[in-house]
Order: C-alpha cells, then structure tokens, then sequence
C-alpha cells in the first residue's frame, strides 16, 4: 500500500459540524456504531455500523446523522485509490469487528508505537476490501475460482504453480491475472489471509502460539513467528500481550 496514513481518530457525532463537506485528503470512516446519511452528486449511501464511507479529496459531500455515531477517521494521502466504491461494505463482519475492537484497544491505553499498530490494521481493512470485493467481484471468472480455492485452502501448503496449471496458465501469466483482478499477488493474497486469521485467533482465543501455527498453515512455531513479525513488526506473543 503506498498511500500515507497521516492520522487516525476516534471521533463520536450526534450531528456534524459540517454538514456540507469537501476534504484535501481523502478520508476513509469506519462506522463502530450509529448511523449517518452521506450524499455525492446525488448519490446516496447510509453506512451503518461494521461499514466504512470514503470521503474523497477535494469533492462536495453533504452529511447527516441518523443515530448517534462512533467512528474512527483515517485520513491518507496519495495518489493510490485503495476503495473503488464509497460505501465500503465488508462480507465478513466478524474480521471486521476484531478490527475495530483492535482500534479501540491501541485508543485506550498508551502504547509507545500505537499509530504504528494503527496503520497496520488500515492496512488489514484495505486488504479484507481487496480480498472480498476484487477478488469475488472480478469479471475474470477463472481467478474468481482460483481465489475461492485459496480462501478455502490458505492453512494448507498451497502450490501456486499446480493452482495456475489447473487453469490452463503459466504461472506468470496467473499471476498477472490475479494482481489484476484482486490488486494482490497471490503470494501476497496468502500472507494477508494467514496473518488475518492468526491476529483474530492471538485477539480472541487462548490458543498456544504453536497451536496457531497449526491453524493458521505454518510448518512450525519458529517459522510462524518470524512470518508474523516481519508482517506485523510484533512477535506472535507481544502482539497478544498488547491487548491485555
């Protein structure tokens, strides 16, 4: 992702200060809970909570809330358009809301790299976006098929050159494609799914760090926890620490 996050903040609404607005970065927001209206060029969205609303840079908006609203702003700059839609939707909610139960954690206490943490979880939203939408959504049916088979397998070895071969490709030519249609590398999409899933079972299980490595497809623990910190900055057991 080589868009820059400059800032995240929690924000609560009853009522936007500024109903009719235009921002000079783009603005993505994700709904904790509540409700607000949003109007572009006489499109209209309602995004509720667990869904996100991307305010783009130097365009008109109007704005109102529904129900009192808590949500968390992440402005970015750049020119790489992570979202193609404004209304961001998430098919899996549960990931979604580990998300922002993550956000809140690193918002309540004071941790010495908390917007470090932060941006890697924009980075885990603007990924889950990519790994739903694109991918699911994409008009190349034959990588909608290999990306299925991914998702269902990613805690298995997976072999990317048989997965291409399957698909009468070369694996460089599946591998365009799949960048193409998913904005990911399959190598990428893999490790994005892996280090999702074991962030969710670190957060909300007791399981072993050895038993994640399990879950999550990784040969050993040693190997997991060198995967996960080169990924995430942290090791396995200070990232379930930080939570605490």
């Amino acid at each position: 992702m080589n868009a820059k996050l400059i800032v995240v903040v929690p924000v609560t609404r009853t009522k936007f200060v500024l109903e009719n607005f235009i921002g000079s970065d783009d603005i993505f927001a994700l709904v904790k809970s509540g409700s607000f209206y949003a109007e572009k060029d006489g499109e209209s969205f309602t995004i509720q909570a667990n869904e996100g609303m991307l305010f783009k840079k130097d365009t008109l908006y109007h704005r109102r809330v529904i129900n009192p609203v808590e949500m968390f702003l992440f402005r970015y700059s750049g020119n790489e358009h992570l979202f193609d839609t404004d209304h961001v939707v998430f098919k899996d909610t549960d990931r979604i809301l580990s998300t922002i139960n993550l956000l809140d954690t690193f918002d309540s206490e004071i941790y010495e790299n908390s917007f470090e943490y932060k941006h890697h979880l924009f980075e885990d939203i603007v990924l889950q976006y990519l790994a739903e939408n694109k991918a699911t959504h994409s008009p190349d049916a034959l990588i909608e098929k290999a990306a299925t088979k991914i998702r269902n397998n990613f805690h298995l070895k997976i072999n990317l050159s048989e997965i291409a071969a399957e698909n009468g490709l070369s694996y460089v030519q599946f591998s365009r494609r799949f960048k193409a249609a998913t904005g990911l590398s399959p190598s990428d999409y893999i490790t994005s799914l892996r280090i999702d899933k074991s962030k969710h079972l670190l957060a909300n299980t007791k399981l072993k760090i050895n038993e994640i490595s399990s879950v999550c497809g990784f040969e050993n623990e040693y190997y997991f926890s060198n995967f996960f910190k080169k990924h995430t900055k942290l090791s396995p057991s200070a990232f379930r620490s930080s939570l605490i």
